[in-house]
């Protein structure tokens, strides 16, 4: 690499982790008068002439608050189309809709309609349509600007919890998650989504007690117990998260992500075919392609994860192809790489990331953001599999293209594909306390983990490869990452146990 682009992507990563920093600096409202506080709402800017567009906006912020999120897509939707010029409606769409054309066209309104809306909507619209073209710099100067001019809105500092949670920030969420929270005690998902935030750091305890009291405030609905037993998974709780999530399905038959859960829950503790049972149902119940491609996804992980790849590989391509069809492309592109993942043979796999690639290139419709963030992943896989080839030559050109995206977009999954490919070729190269630092940023990834524990281990870190080891044991992400490295690993650790 060369130090230029080194610099380059080093004064990015500065300049947006001071934007960031002033998140938290923000996170507790300003000193103002009383008065001035007083007068200010503690409600969101809805700027419509439309009585039914608003309605039909605070309905779905409503459905949104307890996790219905299709449902809350729709009533935008439905607002958006009553009132066209209503900003808010369409940036919401364009955030929190998972549908990749939608996102693109809704961006494209929002900013079209800005001028309709008030000024703390015009901020989340520049905040949110400069995120999704990648224009990270004015996004995060747009989102602070926000939080500090209206400290009182509660919806405006979850909705950059949520943002923020989307980027791997986990840290700088909880405050945000915190504050709304403080400002109304009754808003129940501030405390469902920090419990998720402290779980993603580890700390199970708080998430649990957060957790609860979320299920406290909405002792009838299905996704406190659906949270509950997802949490229950990530602490390897599995009786009690199969639980959680038949308690969810009895509630509300038709939360899907239950219904998904149980698939998950299934697929880690090894019984493969009552997790394929479980997708199946999940992919009836799916109200949209994306919802169904993405069960067919983790229903084809299964099959690597049984060691019947094979029947992997078939599942994938059958998924790959529906993805293409429906003009899925970033989901086609995982398809191809989740595939390529746990190839034997690296030319193979070589020729499924080319294509993972090239369906990033076709004429489906996304956002910058998604097919960047998708690239990145690809390229993270690339630099391994040619780093575990001895391909260094290819594993250092892959890793220069990767830099090149690295710099100029902060994404946080970005950021750590490659902090996480930097970390592989540093371990390829013997510099394992380089690689140290790299492989820290992406301790979500089992292949990072895997590496870490060994530059641990060569850099005289004994207690820290230990904690590791168990923590890779213990990974209960249903990814094809987890389905690949995992399992090994124990049948590796418990080989060495029976040994000694």
């Amino acid at each position: 690499m060369k130090d230029l682009r080194r610099q380059s992507s080093l004064i990015v990563a500065i300049a947006i982790a001071i934007l960031l920093v002033s998140v938290s600096l923000n996170a507790q409202p300003q000193q103002q008068s009383p008065l001035a506080l007083s007068e200010q709402s503690s409600r969101m800017e809805i700027t419509t002439a439309s009585p039914e567009a608003r309605a039909l906006f605070e309905k779905g912020i409503a459905r949104m608050e307890k996790l219905y999120w299709e449902a809350a897509l729709a009533d935008w939707r439905e607002a958006a189309t009553v009132d066209p010029q209503f900003a808010l409606g369409h940036v919401f769409l364009a955030m929190l809709s998972r549908d990749p054309a939608e996102q693109e066209s809704e961006r494209e309104k929002a900013l079209a309609t800005r001028k309709y809306a008030g000024p703390e909507e015009q901020l989340i619209v520049d905040w949110i349509t400069n995120a999704n073209q990648n224009h990270w710099v004015p996004a995060i100067q747009a989102m602070n600007e926000a939080l500090g001019r209206y400290p009182r809105d509660k919806h405006l500092a979850w909705l950059a919890g949520l943002w923020l949670t989307g980027q791997r920030q986990s840290e700088r969420a909880i405050p945000l998650f915190e504050r709304a929270s403080k400002l109304d005690p009754r808003f129940a998902d501030p405390l469902n989504q920090a419990a998720y935030c402290y779980a993603r750091l580890g700390n199970f305890d708080k998430a649990f007690e957060l957790m609860q009291r979320y299920a406290a405030l909405l002792p009838n609905e299905a996704n406190p117990q659906d949270s509950l037993g997802e949490l229950s998974r990530l602490a390897g709780r599995f009786d009690d998260s199969l639980k959680y999530y038949h308690a969810s399905l009895k509630l509300d038959p038709a939360f899907i992500e239950s219904q998904s859960g149980l698939g998950d829950t299934y697929a880690v503790m090894g019984q493969e075919e009552k997790a394929r049972a479980e997708y199946a149902l999940a992919m009836q119940k799916s109200t949209t392609r994306v919802q169904e491609t993405t069960f067919a996804l983790q229903s084809a992980t299964t099959y690597a994860r049984e060691g019947d790849f094979a029947k992997a590989d078939a599942a994938f391509q059958e998924v790959a192809a529906h993805a293409h069809e429906r003009s899925l492309g970033a989901l086609e592109a995982e398809a191809w790489r989740m595939m390529s993942v746990y190839q034997r043979d690296n030319a193979k796999a070589m020729k499924l990331l080319t294509k993972a690639e090239a369906a990033l290139h076709e004429q489906h419709k996304m956002s910058a953001a998604s097919r960047e963030q998708e690239l990145a992943i690809i390229l993270r896989t690339r630099v391994g599999r040619d780093v575990h080839d001895g391909s260094m030559s290819d594993a250092q050109s892959t890793l220069k293209r990767l830099e090149a995206v690295a710099s100029s977009n902060s994404n946080g999954l970005v950021q750590f594909a490659f902090s996480g490919a930097q970390g592989a070729m540093l371990m390829a190269e013997g510099k394992f306390a380089e690689a140290v630092g790299r492989l820290e940023d992406d301790d979500k990834n089992p292949f990072s983990i895997q590496r870490l524990i060994v530059a641990y281990q060569k850099t005289g870190a004994g207690e820290k490869s230990a904690r590791m080891a168990e923590r890779l044991q213990n990974f209960y992400e249903p990814t094809i990452e987890q389905a690949v490295v995992v399992p090994q690993f124990r049948k590796t650790m418990t080989a060495m146990k029976d040994k000694n």
